[in-house]
């Protein structure tokens, strides 16, 4: 392992404040409202060796991927530097094309208490690709993440399925970690070494991550039953082990010919949560947030 070390551009966003790296990613390594915690995990020269020749550092943060997830793919190394543009409109944050020439570009914008992170894959490569996009955030241990569930029936006598879950192998559906509620799965994210994933469709299109009086909140599009998706139409996911706890949104799988791009849009928000629980707090939040097309 070397002496390398994550390095970051910070950003006045007026409501929050975010810090970008410059040498990976595109990463947004953390997330603050004024004056609260920072909600994004922070794991520095962590990683994995050897899954694509070279050593993969975690970093920590916001990050973007590309699914379906194939270890000479998924964990090519990104700590390069980065293009950070600051414009008019927002912030752009362009990475570099990996070995199949798909290039990971961030467009941010600050509207209210809302920030909206545009996510892109451009294919700069010589042939079509198909994949997609897939948007992880890292938080660290200590708090509760939410994915909400469809509770109301689909059909007028309430006797047919309403939902799915996606499972991967190396879960236990009984770990300590999970609840399964009428409306909502919740997962702890505890320091007891293990690990464990699960999906769904987003049905309520939000996802958030609850830890002392703040929930980090991110909405994405409300799932396409038109459209295919990664992992058994898991558009939202969440993973964990005893270091960190991951968010995770996916966009439809693309057909991505060379030139052309396929993108994912989240919203991101704290909510303050103080003299209520968080159960009520986030029993509010709508489909997407008030204003904003998703």
């Amino acid at each position: 392992m070397t002496d390398w070390q994550v390095a970051t551009q910070a950003f006045d966003l007026g409501s929050v404040r975010m810090e970008i790296a410059s040498n990976a990613g595109p990463r947004i390594t953390a997330y603050t409202k004024s004056g609260g915690q920072s909600f994004f995990a922070s794991l520095g020269d962590a990683g994995i060796d050897g899954f694509a020749g070279r050593f993969y550092r975690f970093v920590g943060g916001h990050r973007l991927w590309r699914a379906p997830e194939v270890p000479a793919v998924t964990y090519q190394p990104d700590d390069s530097d980065v293009q950070i543009v600051e414009n008019s409109t927002g912030i752009d944050v362009a990475g570099y094309p990996d070995p199949d020439g798909v290039t990971k570009h961030f467009s941010i914008a600050q509207d209210r208490q809302y920030t909206i992170v545009e996510h892109r894959l451009v294919n700069n490569g010589p042939a079509t690709v198909s994949t997609a996009p897939w948007a992880i955030t890292q938080l660290p241990p200590g708090g509760t993440a939410v994915l909400p569930s469809l509770a109301e029936p689909v059909d007028q006598a309430g006797l047919l399925p309403n939902r799915t879950l996606v499972v991967w192998p190396y879960t236990d559906l009984g770990a300590p970690e999970i609840t399964f509620g009428i409306d909502a799965i919740t997962v702890e994210g505890t320091e007891r070494r293990s690990k464990m994933k699960i999906g769904q469709a987003n049905r309520r299109g939000w996802m958030a991550y609850v830890m002392n009086d703040q929930a980090f909140v991110k909405w994405s599009s409300v799932h396409d039953d038109s459209a295919v998706y990664p992992d058994l139409g898991a558009s939202n996911q969440c993973y964990r082990d005893e270091r960190f706890l991951e968010l995770e949104t996916l966009g439809p799988v693309a057909e991505l010919a060379p030139g052309n791009a396929t993108t994912l849009t989240e919203v991101w928000t704290i909510v303050d949560i103080e003299d209520e629980t968080a159960h009520n707090a986030l029993a509010r939040l709508p489909r997407q947030p008030e204003g904003i097309e998703l």
